[in-house]
């Protein structure tokens, strides 16, 4: 199982730069998502690690040896992009074993994997035969049949239904895990990203702003872009007015004081945030600090919780509750408690609130 370590790279077309000094390394057996909205660079960087585009700067290792000057054949890494194409006139057999027929290879590979994917029955079918979700996974099973021990993977899951793009998602680990490949998934979806990464890259204008592991880059993101693109968020600006104990106490305009946890190194003006799961919802009173009187505007059933965006002194407060939780509907009154170990402050962007938010 191959590493891959990128240092350095920089890519511009013409005046517009896609990369700006990326450094990435991921580990043998790896599933790595990319991750970043449209236009980040993630396209970019995985046709630069494939070999089918050139950088402008930098070096791309793989197992430690520099790849930069070796064609795409040779670099033992199978591309799939977004708009993979099937042969129409070809059976699904023939689409996955055209690859080895060509390089006079055995084809018991290709049994092996229609069976790994679950689609040996469907062998002699074409194409335009299969739904949607069996045929991407007859395109990963003709990369698979690649014999490469690199997975790239662009957008591999988009174009499929949110409860097709669930269960495939969770599949796909699966098959390369027992495969043992180090793969690269590209991705806009964050909730795809944490759900199936072993370890996640934040790409926004071309940098990466945060690795880590899912719950790490979730629980305790870099910066509010990073904190803002992996789910919704309650933000408040807030000014830093002293402390208490283990805790640092804010002046958040027409909502008072808010206590959060103690933050080194913060200045006197910052951002704090919430997860919507992290705000609690009660009809009684129940705190003293960080507890909030306020009005229900809306309640919308997501399934298994409901979304309730709450009034609090003008400002409005996003709560995620079960489904057998409190018991509110619109118009009633309740009260929102804050936790203050719950809280994500950060220092006030230079660039103002709203535009250290933006994708481009």
């Amino acid at each position: 199982m191959p590493s891959i370590e990128v240092k350095d790279l920089w890519k511009s077309y013409g005046s517009i730069i896609a990369l700006r000094g990326v450094n990435l390394r991921i580990e043998d057996g790896e599933y790595f998502c990319l991750l970043g909205p449209t236009g980040a660079g993630k396209t970019t960087l995985l046709k630069i690690i494939a070999g089918l585009l050139k950088q402008d700067r930098g070096e791309v290792l793989i197992d430690g040896v520099e790849v930069s000057s070796i064609p795409p054949e040779l670099r033992g890494a199978s591309y799939m992009p977004q708009g993979y194409a099937l042969f129409p006139h070809m059976t699904i057999w023939e689409n996955v074993s055209y690859g080895l027929s060509v390089r006079e290879e055995s084809l018991s590979q290709a049994e092996e994997i229609l069976k790994l994917v679950g689609l040996w029955e469907r062998r002699d079918s074409y194409p335009h035969e299969l739904s949607g979700g069996q045929q991407q996974r007859i395109a990963l099973a003709r990369a698979l049949a690649s014999g490469s021990q690199i997975l790239l993977l662009d957008e591999p899951l988009s174009a499929l239904d949110a409860l097709l793009n669930l269960q495939l998602r969770f599949e796909l680990k699966k098959l390369a895990k027992e495969l043992g490949l180090t793969v690269i998934h590209v991705t806009h979806n964050a909730e795809e990203a944490l759900s199936i990464a072993d370890k996640v890259a934040i790409l926004r204008k071309g940098r990466i702003q945060q690795i880590g592991c899912p719950s790490e880059v979730y629980r305790s993101p870099v910066n509010l872009f990073t904190a803002n693109f992996l789910g919704e968020i309650n933000l408040f600006e807030g000014r830093l007015t002293g402390f208490l104990e283990r805790m640092c106490i804010f002046k958040v305009k027409t909502l008072g004081e808010l206590y959060t946890r103690r933050v080194q190194n913060i200045g006197l003006n910052a951002v704090i945030a919430y997860r919507p799961e992290d705000v609690e919802v009660a009809i009684d009173g129940w705190k003293e600090e960080n507890f909030f009187k306020g009005v229900v505007e809306t309640v919308e059933n997501m399934g298994f919780y409901r979304r309730a965006l709450i009034k609090v002194k003008g400002l409005e407060i996003l709560a995620y509750l079960w489904i057998d939780a409190v018991d509110v509907q619109e118009g009633d009154n309740a009260y929102v408690y804050l936790p203050p170990d719950k809280a994500l402050v950060f220092p006030y962007p230079k660039e103002g609130l709203e535009k250290s938010l933006l994708s481009e």
